[in-house]
């Protein structure tokens, strides 16, 4: 008998005491510190909900999607789909809710898109700017203006446009551009003011910096399309071929699609653009995109990350965030409120 009273006390003492830690769970509850049914994990408001996020065909457009994932996902709880698609492209897609964002617009290419969509219709809206000024123009390595310094002005360059010419182009010249989905007013600077050269189209970003990379290496005349932001800005010696200023008339027919434009490219401060439907889909993920924001060095930074020392974006811009919190988190406060 006496052992087996021993064991109901012992029985007993186990009761009361999962009851003692049973009420202490139950009263750390009632104080409010955590949410989620008592999970002891509080939700975050992206959770369940997926936006997406365009990725133009350059690499400074996966870096801003890219940092923008990684920040949706692990500090706001969203999952986020990243969508390869070419920037005339997604605008219709934005316009339609089959896209969420797009982060890097390129304005002096997209005046038509914007009249329509922005503008317009309103079905996409301004998500403010992404910090990034971006300016596009025909440059030339160095070492060409070097022998020939005429060739920073237009007139210059066409006069010596024989030193371009390729089995391709013939007598003419040759301006190399690169993806054929890039904002480019190439081919209508060529017709409208005669000049003697044919725009041969690379393929692809890739490509370009392939050709650009043989032309160095054999200190070979290039002329090419090219832009700021881009990592190859701090590693290569180029020079930009001065164009015509741009004019009213060149504005207009950007507007109008292009045809009759004969300036130079204007300074773009380039905007981020999102669904219609994004605010009341996802306001947090709204918040938080409208409020990145980073300069032209960063970008670039990390694009050198990928294209130079072939880090897969993803692990390029991980590597960006772990380093910089204090620049990137005023961007979840403000989706936090």
């Amino acid at each position: 008998m006496r052992r087996n009273r021993n064991r109901w006390l012992a029985v007993a003492a186990l009761a009361l005491g999962l009851a003692m830690v049973t009420a202490a769970c139950s009263d750390a509850g009632d104080g409010g510190e955590t949410t989620g049914g008592g999970t002891g994990v509080e939700a975050l408001p992206g959770e369940g909900i997926t936006v997406s996020i365009a990725v133009n065909p350059w690499t400074g457009s996966a870096v801003n999607a890219n940092v923008a994932k990684i920040l949706l996902e692990q500090e706001l709880g969203y999952a986020v789909e990243l969508v390869e698609i070419d920037e005339f492209a997604q605008f219709p897609a934005l316009s339609a809710g089959d896209l969420d964002a797009t982060l890097e617009v390129w304005p002096s290419g997209h005046q038509e898109d914007i009249a329509t969509y922005i503008d317009g219709d309103g079905s996409v809206v301004n998500g403010g700017e992404l910090g990034v000024v971006g300016k596009i123009g025909w440059y030339v390595p160095t070492y060409v203006v070097e022998e020939y310094p005429e060739i920073a002005t237009l007139e210059g360059l066409n006069a010596n446009a024989s030193l371009f010419a390729t089995a391709e182009t013939g007598d003419l010249g040759q301006m190399l551009d690169g993806d054929p989905s890039f904002v480019s007013f190439d081919a209508e600077i060529v017709e409208t003011l005669g000049l003697d050269f044919e725009v041969v189209v690379a393929g692809s970003e890739a490509a370009l910096l392939a050709e650009l990379d043989q032309a160095l290496a054999n200190e070979e005349p290039l002329l090419f399309y090219w832009y700021t932001p881009h990592w190859g800005n701090t590693v290569y010696d180029l020079t930009e071929v001065a164009l015509p200023e741009v004019t009213e008339e060149c504005t207009a027919a950007a507007a109008a699609g292009g045809d009759g434009y004969a300036c130079d490219y204007p300074p773009d401060v380039l905007f981020k653009a999102f669904s219609a439907d994004l605010e009341s889909k996802a306001p947090e993920a709204l918040a938080f995109l409208s409020a990145m924001s980073y300069e032209n060095l960063t970008q670039e930074e990390i694009a050198r990350g990928i294209d130079v020392d072939g880090q897969d974006p993803e692990t390029a811009a991980q590597a960006w965030v772990e380093a910089n919190n204090a620049v990137w988190q005023p961007w979840v406060d403000a989706a936090l409120g």
